[in-house]
Order: C-alpha cells, then structure tokens, then sequence
C-alpha cells in the first residue's frame, strides 16, 4: 500500500536551529543571540501565530513575507547540515509519495531539497501559504487523498497543536532531533508516536 508521507524542512530534515537563531540575531530581529535562542524555543512550543484561523491584514501578511525572504536568504547565507541519516531512511522506504510543507523559506527549503536524494511531489513553504494547514490540503488534493491518510513528520509542538485536528492521531509523528526534545513532543504525543533515532523511520512501519 502506497504511503502518503509530508515533512516539515527545520528540524525534521535539516539540522537548522542554531543557523535560524544566528540569523534572528544577525538580521536584527532578535536583539542578542540568548534572546533569539530563547525565542525560537518559545514559538516551537507554543500555539501557531499564523495558523489559518489567525486573522491577518493583507498589509500585515505582506510585510510578514518579505520578512520571511529576507530572513531565509541570510539563512541560506550562513548554511546548514542535512539530517543524512534520517533522509537515508526515509529513501529506504518504498511505494511512497513524499512532500516538504514548511513554514520557512523558499529562499533555503527550495535549494536544500535540490541537493538533497529526496524527490517530493511539492515543496511549500512560508511564501506558498502562512498556514501548514492550507498547504497540507493542497499537497493531500493533488495526490488525490484525505489529509487523514498522510503522514506528517515534525519536531515542534507548534505543528502539532496547528495540525491535530487534521491529521489522524496515529499518523501525526514527532521527531526528537530538532527543534523540541521528546518529553516536549510527548506532552501531545503518545510515546510510540515520536521517534527518538533516525531508524525509527524504517521501524515504524515494519
């Protein structure tokens, strides 16, 4: 049987964190990187800002996307490492369709995915849509299923509380290598439901 799976990029498949908090400082977003740090740890466990009940005007949204480009190219600027591993074992696994449906930018998502082995149907992210939610119905209308048989991977509290409702209990899966640490991601999630390692991909669906 055919497996719909959907990834978040920061965290998930790219080792991001202290390259975005660099980059909150260095672009003057953030006024030191200890302020910075702590606030990319305070969004990812927190509920979403930009959710799609979230009310925005369009000259806010406007402003929130040019933001968001600026911000990923001072991103990609700087770099960052793939989670290999993890990719390896994702490719492992056949009869698949694989999408990125991430709330960062284009500017960096779009070029990682490129050099990475990885071949998704769709890369969506911030300037696509501010939702995750919107996105996820796009990539799951394309591929011709309910968004409650696809899979989401993610390393943030965030995406859970935005997607619960979505995505079928048992196929929201957290990541215990990003953004959030496992006792984090099992304040939502059941135990079996958040891979510690990188082979857990493969196991969990033995």
């Amino acid at each position: 049987m055919k497996k719909y799976l959907i990834f978040d990029f920061d965290g998930v498949l790219a080792d991001t964190k202290e390259t975005n908090i660099r980059a909150l400082y260095e672009s003057g977003y953030q006024p030191s990187m200890e302020a910075a740090r702590e606030f990319e740890e305070t969004y990812a466990n927190s509920k979403p800002m930009h959710g799609r009940n979230h009310t925005m005007t369009d000259e806010e949204l406007h402003a929130m996307y040019e933001e968001m480009a600026a911000f990923g190219k001072k991103v990609h600027e700087i770099g960052f490492s793939m989670f290999d591993e993890f990719i390896d074992e994702v490719l492992k696994l056949e009869d698949t369709k694989i999408a990125i449906v991430s709330s960062g930018s284009q500017q960096y998502v779009i070029p990682a995915i490129a050099d990475s082995k990885l071949e998704p149907t769709h890369i969506l992210a911030f300037e696509n849509h501010h939702s995750k939610e919107e996105k996820v119905e796009i990539v799951c209308k394309d591929w011709g299923i309910d968004p409650k048989d696809a899979y989401y991977f993610t390393d943030t509290l965030v995406d859970v509380y935005e997607l619960q409702n979505m995505i079928s209990e048992d196929k929201l899966i957290g990541v215990s290598w990003g953004y959030c640490a496992k006792e984090s991601l099992r304040k939502e999630l059941k135990r079996e439901y958040v891979l510690n390692n990188p082979s857990d991909f493969t196991q969990f669906f033995l």
